[in-house]
């Protein structure tokens, strides 16, 4: 078995074969990845393939988009059997491990540790000083695995979706409060909010910094041409208190316009404005299925913000998977 970097744009075509089925936990269905998610990963990878030449050509301009895709892949008799992508927060000192997969027929032979450890050997090297990854709650040998690697649970988010969406109705928003669009250079109001919203000790792996949200000029003009070559709709509102033009909420869609993959939504909210909750998820949910109905809706949610969960089961949303959050110093 060979163990070796992560090699782009090679890479793309084999592990979007392998994705699908290293997703998929048969004792639990819900867990797995979906018909539909399949077909949104598809495309985006072919998306991913179309713009690479640009992506080099920002790597070049913004050296930190270098550290967006890292990782290490293992090959046995020419296959690509498992997976670990790593990228930096940003341009912060803090990275994701966001992909640990390995095939089924090839577990439990240590692929997974060793490609973790290579991976954590890669970040440090790049002047990583902490990384965080997500594990579904109740697949234990994954977290065992990441404990013995010294990760520890510090937050959890958990998957709501709801399939066959119908418009909402959407009340008025409450008084005392004003919604306006966000747009995607206001990197300042975003991190502003996360600042007043999100509990200490969900910062500790994932510190709330410029270099977060204030993404380099490369990247934000890829991103709307990745969009446009998707076929995806967005957009993003602010909710503020008209008193004194305090920020306390802000949502958003993502809709792709093809008619196929999955819907998302999402709502960060101040936990001391719990009646904003409902009108929020409402909103973005009547937006979401007007542009694209029929598609399934995805939303997911920190275990702080216990009335976004109320207002999204209130409308028939089921809880698909928790993941716990852990985080590592390194």
């Amino acid at each position: 078995m060979e163990l070796r970097p992560l090699e782009w744009p090679r890479d793309l075509t084999p592990l979007g074969e392998m994705i699908y089925d290293t997703f998929q936990y048969p004792e639990n269905p819900q867990w797995s990845v979906q018909t539909d998610e399949k077909e949104q990963i598809s495309h985006m990878i072919e998306s991913f393939r179309r713009i690479w030449p640009l992506m080099r050509v920002a790597q070049i301009l913004a050296p930190s988009l270098r550290d967006m895709f890292r990782g290490y892949v293992a090959i046995e008799d020419g296959r690509m059997i498992g997976v670990t992508i790593v990228q930096r927060h940003g341009t912060t000192n803090a990275w994701v491990v966001g992909t640990v997969g390995v095939l089924p027929e090839y577990r439990r032979r240590g692929i997974a540790c060793a490609a973790i450890e290579k991976s954590l050997a890669l970040m440090r090297e790049h002047g990583a000083e902490k990384t965080w990854l997500g594990v579904i709650n109740g697949n234990t040998p994954a977290q065992h695995l990441y404990e013995s690697l010294g990760f520890e649970v510090y937050d959890a988010m958990t998957d709501y979706s709801l399939s066959d969406p119908t418009l909402p109705s959407v009340s008025h928003l409450p008084s005392g409060f004003s919604i306006s669009r966000l747009t995607r250079s206001d990197w300042k109001t975003r991190m502003d909010l996360e600042k007043q919203i999100v509990p200490e000790e969900a910062r500790v792996y994932e510190p709330i910094e410029k270099g977060r949200f204030h993404h380099p000029l490369a990247l934000r003009l890829l991103v709307p041409i990745m969009n446009l070559i998707q076929r995806t709709k967005e957009e993003e509102y602010v909710v503020r208190k008209d008193n004194d033009g305090q920020v306390i909420a802000r949502c958003k869609y993502s809709a792709p316009t093809r008619r196929k993959g999955v819907n998302s939504i999402s709502v960060r909210l101040e936990p001391a404005y719990p009646q904003l909750a409902d009108h929020l998820v409402r909103l973005m949910l009547h937006k979401v299925v007007s542009r694209s109905p029929k598609l399934r809706v995805e939303i997911q949610i920190p275990r702080w913000m216990p009335s976004v969960v109320d207002a999204v089961e209130s409308l028939e949303f089921e809880k698909r998977v928790e993941y716990l959050k852990m985080g590592l110093v390194l």
